[in-house]
């Protein structure tokens, strides 16, 4: 809720050194714990947790964050509701219903191995294989059948 303090606790399950980014959130008092990795914080290793103190100030809405390490950003990602406070109104009628929606990509091979030829031939990478609509990719795309690759 608009005004409030969280503590969002990252743990990091995967291979490859991430932090996360937030967009929308203004960071002025914890600006050393934005996301880019080296530049405003550290990278949380594989097998560490970091715990993240956010102050939400101003902010309310639909707002997003993603990893920000290399290209952890197109696997890890999502978003954050922030509703207005208490007693207060939203600036347009109040909706009869929430649908979230969030919008990804999905590489049939490695993210990190798409970075590195884009890295080694200086073009733009490999298009996605498939783009992602709540993490589903839809009917086109049987990924979930066992002959799929």
């Amino acid at each position: 809720m608009k005004g409030e303090t969280i503590i969002v606790d990252v743990y990091n399950r995967g291979k490859e050194n991430i932090t996360i980014h937030w967009h929308g959130v203004n960071m002025p008092r914890y600006p050393w714990t934005d996301g880019p990795e080296y530049i405003t914080q550290c990278p949380i290793q594989p097998g560490s947790k970091f715990s993240q103190k956010i102050i939400l100030s101003s902010e309310e809405g639909t707002l997003w964050w993603h990893a920000h390490s290399d290209w952890t950003r197109a696997t890890v990602h999502g978003a954050i509701i922030i509703y207005p406070k208490n007693g207060t109104k939203y600036p347009f009628h109040k909706p009869n219903a929430e649908s979230l929606i969030i919008l990804g990509q999905w590489w049939k091979s490695d993210v990190n191995a798409v970075r590195d030829e884009v890295l080694a031939v200086g073009a733009d990478g490999n298009a996605s294989n498939s783009l992602l609509i709540n993490g589903q990719p839809g009917d086109l795309l049987p990924c979930s059948k066992s002959s799929t690759n």
